[in-house]
């Protein structure tokens, strides 16, 4: 049986869709010219089975390659599907209520006030920061309030949001953790993506906002799986910096504005060293794995961390060029304070 809805609905479901199943034509951004309060229950239907096969379109995102997790003191190995329980990715009306965002001319668009947020919506939210992004209206998103309680939203959007985040631990725990797990490698392409631009980045205050934003993310959600024992899911910080590494590309910005005074440069070259710290971090999780010895129930899980860091290459330039970064930069005296 054929469902009913109006122009400005079909718009809703044709934008689920778009998020499950990205395709080049999503001319239905900002297409209404009017906000519109209710939705049917005939158009709620049509939502719900657009976005049903999201956990299929997360696994391809992530290439459905085989890997390891934690679990427990054990490792599971597999494909996505194999090495996690899948779990119900749960939605609220705040995925409607993004949906209906995202299909809204941006000039009435109202705000996303803060609401409680299931893991489906977070999902939702995420994929539609992606998509916004690739439409410039990545910021005036970010900036709603509702965005801005997804932690995951901040996981993979940092250096677009402003605040402070909220805790991370929904996403080391139960279906959270599966979704970090499939994304981690367009996290760490995002995230590397973002260290590179530093490179030629101008703006001081732009990077000190960047840099806190990044470290308060990194920060909280390394801990968060300190205290949940998942350190697995924060390998995507490895696998951003890995290239880096290797090529020594350090994110040094050495085209920041010569007119701000040096003291102030000082502490944006300081705040470009985010992600840094958090290799940092592993360095000194990676000594700790290094005294799990054999008779210990954990000692699989540490020899699969201190594999993954040896893979990362040469993680010790991140103290180097930490030290560097924390420096005068090169001819910086010369061009004045």
């Amino acid at each position: 049986m054929t469902l009913a809805i109006g122009d400005r609905e079909r718009d809703v479901v044709m934008m689920a869709r778009a998020l499950v199943a990205p395709d080049d034509n999503v001319a239905v951004i900002g297409s209404c010219p009017t906000w519109f309060d209710a939705i049917s229950p005939a158009c709620a239907e049509l939502v719900a089975d657009a976005l049903r096969p999201l956990w299929p379109s997360l696994w391809r995102r992530g290439g459905a390659r085989a890997g390891v997790v934690v679990r427990g003191d054990t490792l599971a190995r597999g494909r996505p599907w194999e090495r996690a329980p899948v779990a119900s990715l749960v939605h609220t009306t705040a995925t409607l209520d993004v949906l209906r965002w995202l299909v809204v001319t941006r000039d009435i668009s109202p705000t996303l006030d803060i609401a409680p947020l299931g893991i489906g919506d977070e999902v939702v939210i995420y994929l539609a920061l992606e998509l916004a992004d690739t439409s410039r209206q990545l910021d005036a998103l970010a900036r709603q309030p509702l965005v801005r309680a997804s932690p995951l939203a901040w996981l993979g959007f940092a250096h677009a949001m402003t605040g402070e985040p909220p805790p991370f631990d929904e996403l080391v725990t139960g279906a959270g953790a599966v979704v970090v797990d499939v994304l981690a490698r367009e996290l760490a392409e995002r995230w590397r993506r973002v260290e590179m631009a530093k490179r030629t980045m101008t703006s001081v205050p732009e990077l000190v906002g960047l840099g806190h934003a990044q470290d308060a993310v990194l920060d909280g959600f390394m801990a968060a799986c300190d205290r949940h024992r998942r350190r697995d899911l924060a390998g995507f910080v490895l696998d951003a910096a890995a290239p880096m590494l290797a090529r020594d590309l350090p994110p040094f910005p050495d085209a920041l504005d010569r007119d701000v005074p040096l003291a102030v440069r000082a502490k944006a070259r300081v705040s470009a060293g985010a992600l840094l710290r958090a290799v940092v971090r592993w360095i000194a999780w990676d000594q700790q794995h290094r005294d799990v010895r054999f008779i210990d129930d954990d000692y699989a899980v540490a020899q699969h961390l201190l594999a993954r860091v040896e893979a990362a290459g040469p993680v010790g330039k991140a103290v180097r060029w930490l030290d560097e970064l924390a420096s005068l930069a090169p001819g910086s005296a010369q061009n004045g304070s």
